[in-house]
């Protein structure tokens, strides 16, 4: 049986010991012992339709049509094709997306085009960066994205 990609004679070779490499670099699926960051990573040929949430970092390569919500941060890579709205602590935008971002940090690079509405008190547009909609720096996580509708307070009364 093959192990991570090694022959079967490989691992026989190695006394059957195998170790998995990295899909994507230094910003990949890292040893934990070794201090280095997890990347959960949606590969080029993947794509998801639907809601994606979670709890750790996460790099999209491929195609994603939904709802997009984590508490980490999450990486639109240079091929990714993004239809929906991301809320996450911190987006970093390389691809396309077109949808809403609600984050307490967004950052769009030269390669990353959003067609959409930002809601974040930090916000970086490289140049060359393709983005048409509005900012919305007052605060990060609104609301209006936690529960779908903004609070307002009650108006003003008189007393006699």
């Amino acid at each position: 049986m093959a192990l991570f990609g090694k022959s079967k004679a490989l691992q026989e070779k190695d006394g059957g010991s195998a170790q998995a490499t990295s899909p994507v670099g230094s910003g990949g699926r890292g040893d934990a012992s070794r201090g280095e960051t997890k990347n959960a990573v949606i590969g080029p040929q993947v794509r998801i339709q639907g809601e994606l949430s979670g709890d750790e970092d996460v790099l999209v390569e491929g195609k994603v049509d939904g709802k997009i919500s984590m508490t980490k941060t999450i990486r639109i890579g240079p091929s990714a094709q993004i239809h929906a709205d991301v809320k996450a602590q911190f987006i970093v935008v390389a691809g396309k997306v077109v949808g809403n971002l609600v984050a307490d940090r967004v950052e769009i690079l030269a390669s990353g085009s959003l067609e959409g509405n930002i809601r974040a008190p930090k916000i970086s547009i490289a140049e060359g960066a393709q983005f048409k909609g509005s900012v919305d720096m007052g605060g990060g996580k609104s609301s209006q994205a936690e529960g779908g509708k903004e609070q307002t307070a009650p108006p003003a009364t008189k007393s006699a």
